[in-house]
């Protein structure tokens, strides 16, 4: 019985050094696939941001004259937040889209504001009827006219858009990016024409519109704002206020599929 058992016991040993030797068995390589390594192979998504910020023309030019502050748009960013802490400088608007790369892609908060913009003139009846009475005929008077009918119409987008189209470039450091971001405010409406009659009064007016507007195309590195544009905001009247200036900054952030 001893004889067997050790006999057993031999061949488990010999069993168990062979398989150790073997070529090509070894242990499987750990993998996290929350990892860089995993990171790599997902696909990636960019984040577009743009930021409205508004402050006087006096601070914005002593901002940028300022070598310091100028070095780089991260530290401009910086110093600007340090002016919004102080109410130097305040956010007016924050638009966001997120979109795949090479892929154009809209971000919308609108109000659709519709208006006439061509009319048909106030006209008389084709027929007229004319009464006589005691030998005298009664010319009509304007009330049997019509008075100015809308024939055609516009649609303008009231408030926030961006469009954006992103490209990643091969090693996701930087994104070519061409957006235009847009505001858009209804100022007033100017009266053309005024017509009344007993039935009201149908005057002929046209909107006023005031928009911010950017349209151009930049390189922007991973995570760091950059600025595009200097504009001129509107003031209480809806006339460009030029003691005031928005700087526009956009950043781009590549963001792997599931983080």
């Amino acid at each position: 019985m001893n004889t067997i058992r050790s006999s057993h016991v031999l061949s488990s040993l010999v069993a168990g050094a062979t398989l150790m030797m073997a070529p090509g068995l070894h242990a499987q390589e750990s993998f996290d696939p929350t990892g860089k390594e995993a990171e790599a192979t997902l696909p990636h998504l960019i984040r577009t941001q743009v930021e409205y910020i508004e402050m006087s023309l006096e601070q914005m030019t002593a901002l940028l004259a300022d070598p310091a502050a100028t070095k780089t748009d991260t530290i401009l960013r910086q110093r600007i937040n340090e002016l919004i802490k102080q109410e130097k400088a305040e956010i007016i608007d924050t638009q966001m889209v997120i979109s795949r790369s090479g892929e154009k892609s809209t971000s919308e908060s609108i109000r659709e504001f519709i208006y006439p913009t061509e009319y048909e003139p106030p006209e008389l009846p084709n027929k007229i009827h004319l009464h006589t009475q005691d030998g005298k005929t009664e010319i009509p008077n304007k009330e049997l006219a019509t008075g100015p009918t809308p024939t055609a119409f516009e649609t303008r987008n009231l408030g926030s858009t961006l469009e954006v189209e992103p490209t990643l470039s091969e090693n996701k450091q930087y994104v070519d990016l061409r957006f235009a971001p847009e505001l858009v405010y209804h100022v007033e409406n100017v009266k053309w024409a005024t017509w009344k009659d007993k039935h009201g009064e149908a005057d002929i007016q046209m909107p006023i519109m005031y928009t911010l507007r950017v349209n151009t195309a930049v390189s922007v590195y991973n995570h760091r704002p950059c600025l595009v544009a200097a504009l001129s905001p509107k003031d209480d009247k809806g006339i460009t206020d030029r003691s005031r200036k928005v700087l526009v900054f956009v950043r781009c952030d590549v963001v792997p599929v599931g983080r």
